[in-house]
């Protein structure tokens, strides 16, 4: 039970102990700190100081009594042998007057009886008994007495020849008061160094937490979203590095924060084109399901009508030669439906993309480009360094791409001149589409889609050559032109087809 409620005890004053010390204020932990530092010094100082000095004191107040004794004795032993007690006792005052510490001078004969002494009614009580003379004893003899004003030095000096002894009484009250003066003495310088030592605490204090508690206010507004806080402090000490390491802190967070600001706001444009392309695509859909809807209903729906028709008055017909006649017309609309079929299926998809490659649809293409731009030079250029075809798939971009781009140049450019290159590499593709026509601010043309304007074919182009990791580029100027760079890595693109045949296979 005791050992359980001391344990108690010593927890709550654990923990009253550290919450005091979580709510003290840092400054006043180093002014407390130094000041029990200096305090402990201070008192360290004093006990030693104290004690080396009733130490050395001591001993030369012994010294000092035993040289008097051997004084008195050396002139008091003449005086015994001829008997001379005024002598004596004259010596014993002289000695006793010219020495502050001297309570006492007594004289005795070889019997050890008293001859002189200085006090003038009378020795007192039992100080003759307080020690035993030593008969055999040649030197000086020193014992502590205690009184009532504190501890005695008795001093025991032998004359010579064995006629007498001389008593020496030395008190300490001197050598005492003398320690405790330069004790206090101590004590204030200690208590001066103290004040002083506080106020060197707080200064230091302040110059130490100054800087911390900019750190913790622009901390603190950091943590709050402010991170255009920045602190100043001098020095390439360790606070002055951890104010840079908190400045470059914070510029990294500011900066990363622009940048993800500018990637979230880049990512709703890209989103918000994306929808719009994704409209675009579904209306293009379903217009071209119309058109197409519409043709095969007024041209070949007509002509296969026709076909039947045609083909019930044949069946009534007896002229052999108008029969004749009539298959000959039938035929020709038979043909003219099948023309109408494969026309629009070559619009749907050309099938020369997938049975010979890019390089002979768009040669093909841009063939009926110039047809219907007859006032337009086309020019088509292929470097082709590749063995092995490119992935369908970037075929099927690269061609839309120029589809759109020429489809762009008919509508807006205005130009006489169009040039197209084509570069097939082992490490990627290249085209360049060049027109010499009235060109446009690309800057305001871009700031425009991002403000939700419809530009949906430079994003359209944009997204094609992103899907595959490829960049697109536009140079343009008003009045000298445009020019389109679109790169493909050709090493992407074929993971990226080996990755979907893997899937299909599946």
């Amino acid at each position: 039970m005791i050992k359980t409620t001391k344990r108690i005890t010593n927890y709550i004053t654990s923990r009253t102990l550290q919450k005091i010390q979580e709510m003290v204020p840092l400054s006043v932990k180093i002014m407390g700190i130094v000041g029990v530092f200096i305090c402990l010094l201070g008192l360290t100082v004093i006990i030693d100081m104290r004690s080396s000095m009733t130490e050395i004191l001591n001993d030369q107040l012994r010294k000092r009594a035993v040289t008097i004794g051997n004084e008195v004795a050396s002139e008091s032993t003449n005086l015994i042998l001829v008997g001379d007690l005024i002598g004596l006792y004259e010596k014993t005052k002289t000695v006793s007057l010219h020495n502050e510490d001297v309570r006492y001078v007594l004289i005795l004969d070889e019997k050890g009886h008293l001859v002189a002494h200085n006090f003038g009614q009378g020795i007192p009580a039992g100080l003759l008994e307080l020690r035993q003379l030593e008969i055999d004893s040649a030197e000086a003899d020193v014992i502590e007495v205690d009184s009532e004003e504190g501890v005695i030095l008795d001093v025991l000096v032998p004359l010579g020849k064995n006629t007498g002894w001389v008593r020496i009484g030395m008190s300490e009250a001197n050598m005492n008061r003398t320690i405790n003066t330069l004790s206090i003495k101590l004590m204030v310088t200690t208590l001066g160094i103290i004040i002083l030592g506080l106020f060197g605490g707080f200064i230091m204090s302040h110059l130490l937490t100054r800087p911390i508690k900019r750190l913790v206010e622009a901390s603190i507004a950091v943590a709050e979203g402010d991170l255009s806080q920045r602190v100043t402090i001098g020095g390439q000490d360790e606070i002055g590095q951890l104010g840079h390491s908190f400045n470059g802190m914070a510029e990294n967070l500011e900066r990363y924060t622009q940048e993800r600001e500018a990637l979230l706001a880049e990512l709703m444009d890209k989103e918000q084109i994306r929808q719009q392309l994704l409209n675009k695509v579904i209306s293009a859909q379903e217009e071209e399901r119309k058109r197409i809807a519409r043709e095969l209903h007024d041209e070949a729906g007509q002509s296969l009508t026709s076909l039947i028709i045609g083909l019930r008055l044949l069946s009534q017909q007896n002229d052999l030669e108008q029969a004749r006649g009539m298959a000959e017309d039938l035929r020709k609309v038979a043909y003219l439906t099948l023309e109408d079929v494969h026309r629009l299926a070559v619009e749907l998809r050309p099938t020369v993309l997938d049975d010979m490659g890019l390089v002979a649809a768009l040669e093909r293409y841009v063939t009926e480009y110039r047809c219907q731009q007859d006032i337009m030079v086309v020019d088509l250029e292929v470097h082709n360094q590749v063995k092995e075809r490119i992935p369908s798939e970037m075929e099927t971009t690269l061609y839309r791409i120029v589809q759109e781009a020429l489809t762009n140049v008919a509508k807006y450019a205005k130009a006489r001149n169009v040039s197209i290159v084509l570069e097939l590499r082992p490490e990627g593709v290249n085209l360049i589409i060049e027109d010499d026509g009235i060109g446009f601010n690309v800057e305001q043309v871009l700031s425009e889609r991002t403000q939700g304007r419809q530009n949906l074919g430079l994003a359209g182009m944009q997204e094609r050559s992103a899907l595959f990791g490829g960049t697109f580029e536009i140079e343009s100027e008003p009045g000298r032109g445009t020019t389109l760079y679109v790169r493909l890595p050709l090493e992407w693109g074929e993971k990226h087809e080996r990755k979907n045949t893997s899937i299909v296979g599946r």
